[in-house]
């Protein structure tokens, strides 16, 4: 698997734990992150992060095999990708 993934101009990798509520994290690796040493900004999902009752969260993490196995963004189902490119696209960041 590569390194990293670029999805909406962002370095990523992605990580799946299984079955708990925040089953995907998505670790944001942008150059002027980096120096904030081991900690990354994340973003945390469920499989479902749109329902009320769903998961999407941003906060920082460790990288590691704590936080699952890595996939592919494109192993992720279609509604978490949607969701993703959404919170990570330019426009609403700088809004």
């Amino acid at each position: 698997m590569r390194t990293h993934e670029v999805v909406e101009g962002e370095r990523v990798k992605v990580y799946d734990s299984g079955g708990c509520a925040d089953r995907y994290t998505v670790a944001l690796l942008h150059w002027d992150w980096d120096k904030m040493g081991p900690y990354y900004p994340c973003l945390g999902l469920s499989s479902a992060p749109d329902h009320p009752q769903g998961v999407s969260q941003f906060g920082h993490c460790l990288l590691g095999r704590h936080l699952g196995k890595r996939i592919a963004f494109a192993d992720l189902p279609e509604n978490v990708q949607a969701h993703i490119r959404a919170r990570l696209s330019p426009e609403r960041i700088e809004s």
